[in-house]
């Protein structure tokens, strides 16, 4: 036969056989060298030899040199298909199929030995396109395991499908799987004998995808090409409807005799105008139906990025941060872990999904996987975290925290310096499957915008609570300044008017006059005590405070208060009851800062509590140690409070009771610095509804004095 005469019949075989040789080419220069491309390239030697018998077959003379090369063209056909399913298990690592490889074997040495018998191919006989086998017997239980070989490379893959979660592992095998659709489609049309062969165009296919996979998919995009199509045909129904449409009207009304060649002109100057728009458009709608995810992933991004530029609170900025990742990752759980306020470690911040979430830290500062985070960037799975040498020290109780919240993959939150911020912790997805590349892509971009709205939230958090405190303070201040304008003034005045009247000319009473001139001795050793303080505060503040302590018994400090303030108790009907051991060890003190510190607590003892109660004053030895305890019949002080009470200008929280009660807030703050001057604590203990006892320790000397009282 001519071979020009039908290019259509003899041409397929020679371009196949030809890309599957330059396919060989490529696999052999670009892939990567191992047992599983050793086999694909057999397969593709197969494919370019039966596409060659194939040309030797149709070309042939006469019907009996055509069975020769039909003969010899099944052999290399079913070896292909061998080769494929082999190529399939070691592709996929799999070793348990051994028995099947083995009947496969058997199978192409079975076609091979009743090749040249009329068992497989029997004759040929001219047909309209040209010729055409006659099969034997055999051949359609031959013919029959070419698809199960196809089928089954196609399960081995999928089964390898099902465990992977790298897009591009997923997209390789995708096309390996495709690939194996097309020759068993051509097989069946070459079933049709009024139909062409087309087998040899879906063996060319099938070479086509396999290489691809094999080495980079990313050389043919299947999606890439349908989505250029559907652009091109988009643009082409737009174009071609208004077209149409208007040399139909043209013809029908005008009804010219000759052709309207301007009015083409017109069209494509239109066109022109339009088509670059209108490509536009259809570009971005073709690329919205294919990319969905990828728009979605973008759609947060911006929505995540709006949203947390107006939230500043750090509480409301987790939450945010949890519930917009969760929610377009379709995860079951999410939670957001931070450094904990006080202490080292990460503890939650804000969760979704987790019942009952575990308190306090959740990871210690020494945790591994914080070290891990420490040293690499990005993401890591559950299962690596099972699988890194580095991660197998992580402590059980953290081991089961982490499981308790289902967690599937971390996701580290740095700084731009480099330093941990906090760590994502995601649940499974909804759907049960694994997260996608795409979706570690998403989270690696999320984590740095989180860090810095992170950071921007603590930084706002940090300047609010150091204005709140400035504030405060000046408040403080202010209201100090007014107290000690109250507190020196009410005293001047006692001393002013006292000294008006005894300054008077008439004769005072001799009962009159002493109380006259102990209201000035009393104003002015109150007086005296508020400066004293106010000089002792600017010393503590200039780090000028100091101490000249001797040894000395505490009973001598306590009698010398006790004779100045037991005025007070007597005017509200107070008793106040000592406590003190017959014989303590002498400790070593400042004679008249400790009295200082023994008025203070005394006083405040007399202030705060109410008319009519009992004060008591004990002291008592232990671990070396003079424990000295003022227990009052005030209201207790909340727990909060006790943080604040040793501050100067505090004077508690309630306004009412602190216009109601003299004082300037400098008391304990004061004692406190001397009681630590000495070497010493001083703390306070309370039960609501039994006062509270203030208590301070001074170090005994080394000797010890008995005393009798």
């Amino acid at each position: 036969m001519a071979i020009l005469s039908n290019p259509s019949y003899f041409l397929p075989p020679l371009i196949g056989g030809a890309a599957t040789l330059i396919l060989l080419g490529v696999a052999l220069i670009w892939s990567r060298r191992d047992f599983a491309v050793v086999i694909f390239c057999a397969v593709l030697v197969s494919m370019a030899l039966q596409n060659f018998f194939l040309f030797g077959m149709r070309s042939s003379p006469d019907v009996h040199h055509a069975l020769i090369w039909e003969k010899a063209a099944s052999v290399i056909l079913g070896a292909a298909y061998v080769f494929y399913y082999h190529f399939t298990l070691a592709y996929t690592k799999n070793t348990g199929h051994r028995r099947i490889l083995l009947a496969a074997y058997l199978f192409l040495i079975s076609i091979t030995a009743l090749a040249p018998t009329n068992l497989l191919v029997k004759g040929m006989q001219v047909a309209d396109y040209g010729y055409t086998p006659i099969l034997g017997s055999v051949s359609y239980f031959a013919f029959a395991a070419a698809p199960l070989l196809l089928f089954g490379g196609a399960y081995n893959l999928l089964k390898l499908y099902r465990t992977r979660t790298s897009s591009s592992q997923r997209k390789s095998l995708v096309y390996l799987m495709v690939a194996a659709i097309f020759p068993i489609v051509g097989a069946l049309l070459d079933t049709f004998p009024e139909m062409p062969p087309v087998l040899v165009w879906g063996n060319l296919l099938f070479c086509i995808l396999c290489t691809i996979a094999i080495v980079r998919y990313q050389l043919l995009d299947i999606r890439i090409f349908i989505r250029k199509s559907l652009v091109y045909l988009l643009i082409s129904i737009v174009v071609a409807i208004p077209y149409a449409t208007t040399l139909v009207l043209v013809n029908r009304f005008l009804k010219p005799t000759t052709e309207v060649w301007w009015i083409h002109a017109i069209l494509i100057v239109l066109l022109a105008i339009i088509l670059r728009p209108l490509y536009t458009r259809a570009q971005n709608l073709v690329d919205r139906m294919f990319y969905r995810d990828r728009y979605n992933h973008l759609k947060v991004l911006k929505q995540f990025s709006q949203e947390t530029q107006s939230i500043a609170n750090l509480k409301e900025l987790s939450s945010r941060i949890v519930y917009s990742i969760s929610g377009v990752l379709r995860a079951s759980s999410a939670c957001l872990l931070l450094p904990s306020d006080g202490s080292d470690g990460l503890s939650i911040a804000s969760s979704i999904g987790i019942h009952r979430p575990p308190s306090g830290i959740l990871l210690g500062s020494e945790n591994p996987l914080i070290k891990w985070f420490g040293l690499h960037e990005g993401i890591i799975s559950s299962e690596e975290v099972d699988t890194v040498l580095e991660l197998h020290s992580m402590k059980r109780k953290e081991k089961n925290h982490l499981k308790r919240m289902g967690a599937k993959i971390y996701v580290s939150i740095q700084t731009g310096e480099g330093s941990l911020s906090g760590v994502l912790v995601l649940g499974k997805k909804l759907s049960m499957m694994s997260y996608s590349d795409e979706d570690k892509q998403l989270l690696i971009a999320v984590s740095s915008q989180v860090a810095m709205a992170l950071e921007n939230a603590r930084l706002y958090d940090s300047e609010k609570t150091i204005r709140m405190e400035m504030e405060k303070l000046n408040e403080q201040k202010t209201e100090f300044l007014h107290s000690v304008a109250h507190e020196l003034k009410t005293p001047l005045a006692a001393v002013i008017s006292s000294s008006k009247i005894l300054n008077e000319d008439s004769p005072i009473p001799q009962k009159l006059k002493g109380r006259l001139v102990n209201n000035i001795k009393t104003s002015a050793e109150s007086m005296n005590r508020r400066v004293d303080e106010l000089l002792s505060l600017a010393q503590m503040q200039v780090g000028g405070l100091s101490i000249e302590p001797t040894p000395m018994e505490i009973g001598h400090a306590i009698t010398e208060v006790v004779s100045q303030i037991e005025v007070l108790f007597k005017a509200k009907r107070q008793t106040l009851i000592l406590q003190i051991p017959d014989s303590l060890s002498m400790v070593n003190a400042d004679g008249e800062k400790l009295e200082q510190v023994f008025f203070n607590l005394l006083s405040n003892a007399n202030k705060y509590s109410p008319s009519g109660t009992d004060i008591t004053l004990r002291a008592r030895e232990v671990n070396k140690q003079v424990i000295i305890e003022v227990k009052d019949s005030a209201p207790a002080v909340s727990e909060e409070e006790k943080t604040k009470l040793f501050d100067p200008y505090y004077r508690g929280e309630n306004k009412d009771k602190r216009k109601r009660l003299p004082g300037i807030g400098l008391g304990l703050a004061i004692s406190k610095k001397l009681v630590e001057l000495h070497g010493g604590e001083i703390w306070v203990e309370s039960k609501p509804g039994k006062g509270n006892t203030f208590a301070f320790s001074l170090p005994v000397v080394n000797h010890r004095k008995s005393k009798n009282r």
